[in-house]
């Protein structure tokens, strides 16, 4: 049964949320419907008691919450809170439970979410562009610096550092990324489909399986990522026909290991693209020489978009996005400051990637 999470606002001058508990690993499962601008999915956090408490706080802000539930791997019980509540101010969701859950235990919280897939530049949104005089759409992620709660339920404060496993629902005609490759991807079929997690069941049951594209539904699962923090987190879902790529790749002379680099834009700037993708292959070997480390992920991607709250771009591990002014340039008018401007964003970016897996601000 799914029971909404009404808002009950209570005021809270304390923004930090309290450490009684600590995510330790996501399971993030999202359906795209971009026909309908919606958005909606599960999230199973894995949690690490530190302090007895019958209380979980989390962020949340502008999504319905549904099937909220505690599992205590100690007490084996499964707890729900009937009727929880929201901090508008602080951007937070209250659950209470009967029993506590004892300390040095671990726990599991699954919770439903939904949202509209906007054109806010902030959480999970919408973006768009004209091609051949019609709008085409496609989604974005900007969760830096708080507006991942905006995207699914999280502990969304710098300290709180956790794996993320993304699993991302949509048409069989679009291209699903994130910040690490995908591992498997098939078509939802009832009958062959294995969904284990009853949390998922409501979700996947749901789904149309007509035989038309339209209708069907593409699951696409990814590489659980390293340690990192939620705004760090990236993903988009685009149809095929909006974007193209070009690829190239990187070999590490530490491992021998080859890593492929790409950069998404639209068809009709991807040609712009390609002295990005080729700055990308060269600062990556210079990365590698000054730190004298592996490049710690297994793809490297840039996503050029249209439009992107940050005034140029924004980091994720493996997943860079960046407006066409950042990324682009046209090969045959080009001047030298030009170069100069995509020379320093790309490589800015790819930086990242080395030491952004190690610091990190623990606090705003």
């Amino acid at each position: 049964m799914t029971t909404d999470l009404a808002s009950t606002p209570t005021d809270s001058g304390d923004f930090r949320l309290p450490l009684d508990v600590k995510p330790t690993h996501y399971d993030v499962t999202i359906k795209t419907d971009l026909e309908n601008s919606i958005f909606e999915g599960v999230v199973k956090i894995d949690l690490d008691v530190k302090n007895e408490t019958s209380t979980i706080v989390f962020n949340s802000a502008d999504l319905k919450l549904n099937d909220a539930a505690l599992y205590s791997d100690q007490l084996k019980i499964k707890q729900v809170d009937p009727s929880p509540s929201f901090d508008d101010k602080a951007e937070r969701c209250i659950l209470s439970f009967s029993t506590p859950v004892p300390a040095g235990s671990k726990a599991t919280l699954s919770v439903g979410f939904s949202g509209e897939l906007t054109g806010a530049m902030m959480g999970y949104y919408k973006s768009s562009f004209e091609q051949d005089g019609t709008k085409k759409y496609y989604t974005l992620t900007q969760f830096e610096p708080t507006a991942a709660r905006r995207a699914f339920p999280c502990w969304d404060e710098p300290l709180l550092k956790a794996t993320f496993a993304v699993t991302m629902i949509s048409h069989p005609d679009t291209v699903n990324l994130s910040n690490m490759p995908i591992t498997s991807e098939e078509i939802y079929q009832p009958q062959t489909t294995k969904v284990e997690d009853p949390s998922l069941e409501a979700l996947f049951s749901a789904l149309t399986t007509q035989d038309s594209p339209e209708a069907q539904w593409k699951i696409s699962k990814f590489q659980t990522t390293p340690p990192s923090i939620d705004v760090y987190l990236s993903g988009c879902n685009m149809p095929m026909d909006v974007f193209a790529h070009l690829e190239s790749s990187y070999k590490s002379p530490l491992s021998g290991k080859t890593r492929p680099l790409r950069i998404y834009s639209t068809p009709d700037v991807i040609h712009q693209a390609q002295y990005a993708l080729d700055i990308k292959q060269k600062f990556s070997q210079s990365m590698r020489r000054f730190f004298d480390i592996e490049y710690p992920l297994p793809k490297l991607d840039t996503l050029v978009a249209h439009d992107l709250m940050q005034v140029l771009w924004r980091t994720g591990k493996g997943l860079i996005t960046g407006r066409t002014s950042a990324f682009l340039l046209d090969p045959k008018t080009a001047d030298v400051a030009a170069k100069k401007r995509v020379t320093v964003f790309q490589s800015h970016e790819i930086a990242h990637m080395w030491y952004v897996a190690e610091t990190f601000t623990q606090v705003w």
